[in-house]
């Protein structure tokens, strides 16, 4: 299992705040990153695959998170953004 937690406060203040009818797609992506983080999503930008990493969650896909994946240490941080586009 690889662990899974935000690079800062900002990050984890953004996903304490994600809106209720996120929150199941959410956690089922947070499970799939524990499990095998490199099935999910796809690369943050295309010219560099192994970088960070992009998923989106949620009704109509509108949640976006960026992460990077450490496999030294079996670790994946929220990096930049973890947020909902507007209706």
């Amino acid at each position: 299992m690889y662990r899974v937690e935000p690079v800062d406060e900002e990050i984890a203040a953004a996903i304490d705040e994600l809106p209720e009818r996120f929150l199941v797609t959410f956690t089922e992506l947070r499970v799939a990153l524990e499990v095998a983080p490199w099935s999910v999503g796809g690369p943050y930008h295309p010219a560099n695959p192994p970088g960070s990493r992009s998923a989106t969650f949620g009704p109509d896909d509108r949640g976006l998170v960026v992460f990077a994946v450490k496999d030294s240490d079996r670790h994946v941080l929220w990096l930049w953004s973890v947020l909902v586009a507007p209706d």
